[in-house]
């Protein structure tokens, strides 16, 4: 056990077993016909009462909830259900074949996926940040939102189109090594893990 008294995983040839159970389960989800774009998965809201319009994206409950991806975990001061702790997969169509692009996980995975197609700082839209950078190397933290602000958005609008596919996993040590692994497994083209 860890300072947490957290178990380790009596059998690591088993969760690797597993990923490849999961993998196939996310591809066959990314490839079904109702498996639903970043971008349909929340709404913009526009308020315009006040003197200011006030501006919000909310998680269109019904869409995840007809997807089976139901809550699975408190957050905040909630006393109910209202969050999902595990991964998310982004796939890019080619050919008619959906193809897995990047594997992310979180404790949060609805406040995350909002930030990765709605958010506002490079920090919260990482992938897009990331591709952003990748097309050109002159953009960094520092003047992302100066100089190449319209290159964000454009990689923002890009990340919407993503289809993606949420698999639930609650325990911390079996969500790390699942995300490293379905990368390895999938290919996915935008993971990366070298360390900060």
């Amino acid at each position: 056990m860890n300072y947490k008294s957290e178990p380790f995983p009596s059998d690591i040839k088993a969760m690797l077993h597993n990923t490849y159970g999961i993998a196939s389960i996310i591809l066959d989800r990314l490839n079904e016909s109702n498996c639903p774009e970043l971008g349909a998965l929340y709404m913009e809201l526009h308020k315009t009462c006040g003197a200011k319009p006030e501006y919000s994206v909310i998680r269109d409950k019904k869409v995840f909830d007809d997807l089976g991806y139901l809550p699975n975990i408190l957050s905040g001061k909630s006393r109910s259900l209202n969050e999902f702790k595990g991964l998310y997969v982004f796939g890019r169509e080619e050919n008619g074949k959906v193809i897995p692009v990047y594997v992310g996980i979180s404790r949060t995975v609805y406040r995350r996926l909002r930030q990765h197609g709605f958010g506002k700082l490079h920090n919260q839209c990482s992938l897009a940040y990331l591709m952003s950078k990748h097309e050109n190397d002159k953009i960094d933290r520092s003047n992302i939102h100066k100089n190449f602000n319209e290159i964000l958005i454009c990689k923002k609008e890009n990340v919407k189109s993503f289809k993606v596919a949420l698999y639930a996993i609650e325990k911390d040590y079996e969500l790390y090594f699942t995300e490293v692994a379905l990368a390895g497994i999938l290919k996915t083209k935008w993971n990366s893990f070298r360390t900060h």
